[in-house]
């Protein structure tokens, strides 16, 4: 009859490196080696599950349950808001661009700034821009950029941007997401968003401008503008009180009413977010508008 011998499966465990450190502070302390100690603790816990099972993990368990559950509530939350977003400017995609014929002299004045600025900028520059819509602003920067790619996810409002008259033909247009752009070709040197960044979520600023910086490149130009918050202007302001989030209730043409993600930003606020990773930055802030300008790091 054949021998048989024992063969001792041997296991590979990974320690972090803070407990490496301190097993091996216990090892000096006590004389023993690491791996007695290793042995030691996994005959405890063997013990221990022996006589109470699954229980010991009852308070793990719960906590990992908890912090999958709170994680995967904010997503739900972050995807509705993403959802009601594109159903509300898909809904308003006739009418967007009547927010700019507002019958106010300031408004107008700074509204002519805003896109002066913008052609002295891109001029003969490739501009990726964040959020087009029906492409007022892609039709501004067309007088000077020597290329433009218009990105928005809703495709109603990226028909009636193709449907202009685009004299130069260096203005096209993709469907995509603002959080995606890595799935954007193309070559560029300059970034646009305009009134985008009111509706990016607080918790996610980062994360987009991380992705739109990593997109354009280092050196790559960008220019960002939005709303400043005026009482009674554009719908009633919203806050609620587990959001760091501020919105806007509106009624369209259509009856339709909706409840819109819209934030304002102070001068302080927008020099704490873009000072940081950027370099020739210039911020404006007037009645109607804000504005900030930089070059990327």
């Amino acid at each position: 009859m054949e021998d048989k011998q024992d063969k001792t499966k041997r296991l590979s465990v990974y320690l972090p490196e803070k407990v490496k450190a301190e097993l091996e502070e216990m090892a000096d302390a006590t004389g023993l080696s690491m791996t007695q100690l290793i042995v030691m603790a996994t005959q405890g816990l063997l013990a221990n599950y022996a006589a109470q099972g699954g229980a010991i993990f009852a308070d793990l368990l719960s906590a990992r349950h908890r912090i999958l559950h709170e994680v995967k509530e904010k997503q739900t939350l972050l995807d509705q808001e993403k959802m009601n977003m594109q159903a509300y400017y898909g809904a308003r995609a006739e009418e967007y661009e009547r927010i700019y014929h507002r019958e106010d002299a300031e408004y107008q004045q700074e509204l002519a700034m805003l896109s002066d600025i913008l052609k002295k900028q891109v001029e003969g520059r490739r501009v990726l821009e964040i959020a087009c819509g029906t492409g007022y602003w892609t039709h501004i920067a067309a007088e000077t950029a020597t290329q433009l790619v218009g990105v928005d996810i809703r495709p109603e409002v990226l028909r009636i941007a193709e449907s202009k008259s685009w004299p130069k033909g260096n203005a096209s247009f993709k469907e995509g997401d603002a959080y995606e752009l890595s799935e954007i070709s193309g070559e560029f040197d300059y970034g646009l968003a305009n009134f985008w960044f009111s509706h990016i979520p607080r918790n996610r600023i980062d994360s987009f401008l991380q992705g739109f910086h990593e997109r354009l490149g280092s050196g790559a130009q960008v220019f960002i503008a939005d709303n400043v918050y005026v009482p009674g202007r554009g719908g009633e302001l919203i806050t609620h009180e587990d959001s760091e989030d501020t919105y806007k209730r509106r009624e369209l043409a259509d009856g339709s009413k909706h409840e819109i993600l819209k934030n304002y930003f102070t001068y302080e606020e927008l020099n704490d977010i873009f000072r940081p990773l950027s370099q020739h930055l210039r911020i404006f802030v007037g009645g109607s508008f804000w504005y900030v300008s930089y070059t990327i790091k």
